[in-house]
């Protein structure tokens, strides 16, 4: 076909035939006949030339951290019969397959050989977490004067996934867990009898960190984990629950709520590597749930699955009481962890309650909130036991879990050899 450069010279020569007639000057009926031929010459040029190429396009890589770079890889190898294209190809964007963001909208590829490959690159946009879909590109062959066109091949778009940031943070576990969180449904007795959890007295040269501190508070003597409660996969210490907010709210606003939760997974796996704490479960208003995921091994598939969520379409009290009744009661000591993108409001204080009747401990990350004088930037421990978090814009997650909700394990670790001790000198006293 003829390209906008092909048309117009058509069009001039026959305007420069028509003038030619109306003025009587033989000349622009010569001038006329060379545009028209030339352009014809052109187009059957391009439709008889029997090059062929082909084009492919791909991400590298496909998926990628927020803020890494990342390339679209165009390559195209010819196969011309005649051992040479007879005109560079050109790769336009082919706009039916998608197009990214900056993606150039031509490409100029060199003249090649037969089994001769060239390539393309160009950098993609990943400052932002979901996916990218970088346009396929046409391939065409022109004629040396750019009159004509043939559209040789085109490839498919091409995909990059973008995980959302990820702040490193100090714990993922309330400080004083034991002492400020409420009961579990399920008691420490119910729990030894059940096999789940077993709990013994404390004796000197036991690990410190298996201490249990709610039964610890109720019998007023150390008491330690004992088994494989620890180890056991199928053990969801930590529970993130993500809220993705509705159509109403701003992508940012969810954007940000995405990297929290990513956040507090990658510290629970860390967590649950080290014998901290059990598993962790990724579940979001929109019905997404990775069931109980142990290490770093699950970690990679549970940040895939955040960088893809989008926003629920039912009201706030709706899609987060039905995504808690999903959760089911937890028959361990777990810790929820609610991440919404609630802006200036919160939820439901009811459904807050239910779930800390049901948790050791609810933390809930409001993100956007405003941090005025009525909240600050300190945690709001409710008579259900959730620590509230504020998280306003510009303030960071770090900081701002630290404060809340981290504590300084050397610190935890010399107050309990310090109990430990007086306890055991209390019981030598006792003998």
């Amino acid at each position: 076909m003829l390209t906008t450069r092909g048309r117009r010279t058509v069009a001039l020569g026959l305007v420069a035939g028509l003038a030619g007639r109306i003025l009587g000057v033989p000349e622009l009926f010569g001038l006329a006949a060379a545009a028209v031929i030339v352009a014809l010459a052109a187009l059957v040029q391009v439709r008889l030339s029997k090059a062929t190429v082909t084009l492919g396009a791909r991400a590298l890589p496909p998926v990628v951290d927020a803020g890494e770079p990342a390339t679209l890889e165009l390559t195209i190898e010819g196969s011309s019969v005649a051992g040479f294209l007879a005109a560079p190809v050109v790769l336009v964007t082919d706009r039916s397959q998608g197009s990214g963001l900056s993606q150039p909208a031509k490409v100029v590829i060199p003249r090649l050989a037969r089994g001769e490959r060239a390539s393309a690159r160009f950098a993609l946009g990943t400052l932002r977490r979901g996916v990218i879909v970088a346009g396929g590109y046409e391939a065409t062959l022109t004629d040396p004067l750019g009159l004509a066109r043939r559209r040789l091949t085109s490839s498919r778009a091409a995909h990059c996934l973008v995980l959302a940031r990820v702040e490193p943070l100090t714990t993922v576990l309330p400080r004083g867990l034991g002492w400020l969180a409420t009961e579990s449904t399920t008691s420490a007795a119910e729990r030894l009898v059940s096999g789940s959890s077993m709990l013994r007295r404390y004796v000197q040269g036991d690990d410190l960190r298996l201490v249990h501190w709610r039964t610890t508070a109720r019998v007023g003597g150390l008491m330690v984990r004992e088994g494989g409660d620890r180890e056991d996969p199928e053990r969801a210490g930590v529970t993130v629950l993500l809220d993705t907010g509705d159509d109403t709210t701003p992508p940012e606003l969810l954007d940000r709520a995405v990297e929290v939760a990513s956040s507090v997974l990658s510290a629970a796996a860390a967590a649950s590597s080290g014998g901290a704490c059990g598993g962790y479960r990724l579940a979001t208003t929109t019905g997404l749930d990775s069931g109980a995921r142990q290490g770093y091994a699950d970690l990679r598939d549970s940040l895939i699955a955040l960088a893809r969520v989008s926003a629920s379409l039912t009201g706030a009290r709706d899609r987060l009481g039905a995504a808690l009744e999903r959760l089911g009661q937890p028959d361990r000591d777990d810790v929820l962890v609610i991440v919404g993108a609630f802006g200036g409001s919160e939820p439901d204080p009811g459904l807050l309650e239910e779930a800390a009747s049901a948790y050791s401990a609810v933390v809930l990350v409001l993100v956007g909130a405003a941090a005025d004088g009525r909240r600050g930037c300190r945690p709001v421990r409710s008579l259900g036991g959730v620590l509230t978090v504020p998280l306003p814009d510009g303030r960071s997650l770090a900081e701002a879990w630290d404060t809340e909700i981290g504590h300084d394990e050397a610190g935890e670790l010399s107050d309990l050899h310090e109990v430990a001790g007086a306890m055991g000198a209390a019981g030598a006293t006792d003998r």
